[in-house]
């Protein structure tokens, strides 16, 4: 099993956010904290946890107390492996060199900074708080202080970035892991906005697969690893909790807009604005086995596990678009398991698409 944490309060939005996070004041953060604390007692299960995950949002930016007394109650309510991996989210205007020694001396041994680049001018354009030199110095820091499993998330899109320069510099520094994500423009966000009236910030839909391309191969020839579409890592330091979500383990999430899923039909979502949260209001929705074969099917040929078809509700293998892609060594079977060639996970989604609707 899995937890994950919410942690929705920021020292400001950036421009792309479309998650459930806010710059909150003392009295909102104690308050939420408390209902927080509460959620998680009530919880109950002997199932062994075996990873922790504080997301946000932004959980360096609070009072280290509040991250200490959640983990301190998650330590006591649930059954915890002893390697489980337990990833705190920062960003480098929040960290400093105390806090990550704080932090690594109560339990968390991984540590997930949102860099999303190493240009000033992208920086400034995303509206992020930090500079280039200060994201490099919390890397360091994090390594200062005992930290060895550190992943950096980047963004690909906007112009200026250099997603390629930003990696060989970030791996001199011995990051271990790489999120790289295609910029999303979402509705309601002030980079929307931007781009409806005219401001010429985003690349090309080609230049942005040749960055990902570029990043690939120059991440494979420095032996990192792409276990995701979007991830890569050294050998074991894959995010052990994303790999729950991807593989379909049961997880159960704490806090604004947070959702739990029983490994099975059943998944359930809190509230995502703090009035509905508070009074404790859930939303449940049950899969149907065409709704979780999909699922199965999107999740895994996103990353290196793939999936097996006995979890699937049909035989898979009936199909002609199956056979055909298999016969094209664009899906690899071996017995039961399935997985999506390399080559073509940049075209993952219209080969997914096609295997589930054809």
């Amino acid at each position: 099993m899995r937890i994950y944490v919410h942690i929705p309060f920021c020292e400001s939005k950036c421009i792309y956010c479309a998650f459930a996070s806010t710059v909150g004041d003392s009295d909102l953060q104690k308050k939420y904290f408390d209902k927080l604390l509460q959620e998680i007692k009530s919880y109950k299960t002997s199932e062994k946890v075996e990873s922790i995950y504080f997301g946000g949002g932004t959980p360096s930016c609070v009072d280290k107390k509040y991250i200490v007394i959640l983990l301190n109650e998650i330590k006591r309510h649930f059954i915890i492996d002893k390697n489980a991996e337990i990833t705190l989210e920062a960003n480098p205007c929040s960290l400093s060199q105390e806090k990550l020694e704080y932090y690594k001396s109560v339990g968390i041994n991984r540590i997930s900074i949102g860099v999303q680049s190493l240009n000033n001018k992208v920086l400034n354009i995303l509206g992020r708080r930090h500079n280039k030199k200060q994201a490099l110095q919390s890397i360091k820091s994090a390594l200062n202080a005992g930290f060895k499993n550190i992943s950096v998330d980047l963004l690909i899109g906007l112009k200026k970035s250099n997603i390629k320069k930003d990696c060989a510099k970030l791996l001199k520094l011995k990051v271990k892991h790489i999120s790289a994500y295609m910029l999303q423009v979402e509705e309601n966000t002030p980079l929307k906005s931007m781009i409806e009236n005219g401001r010429d910030i985003l690349k090309s839909d080609d230049e942005c697969v040749k960055d990902y391309q570029n990043l690939v191969m120059f991440l494979q020839k420095k032996k990192m690893q792409r276990y995701e579409i979007s991830n890569f890592a050294f050998d074991g330091y894959e995010s052990q909790h994303n790999i729950g979500y991807w593989t379909g383990d049961k997880y159960v999430g704490f806090g604004l807009g947070a959702h739990s899923f029983d490994g099975y039909f059943t998944r359930t979502a809190n509230s995502s604005d703090f009035d509905g949260y508070f009074l404790g209001k859930k939303h449940e929705e049950i899969l149907t086995n065409s709704e979780r074969d999909e699922e199965i099917i999107m999740l895994g040929l996103r990353c290196k596990y793939g999936f097996n078809l006995s979890k699937l509700s049909f035989d898979l293998q009936k199909k002609k678009i199956f056979n055909d892609l298999v016969e094209q060594n664009v899906l690899i079977k071996d017995l039961d398991s399935v997985k999506l060639n390399p080559k073509f996970y940049e075209i993952s989604n219209s080969i997914i698409i096609k295997l589930i609707n054809e």
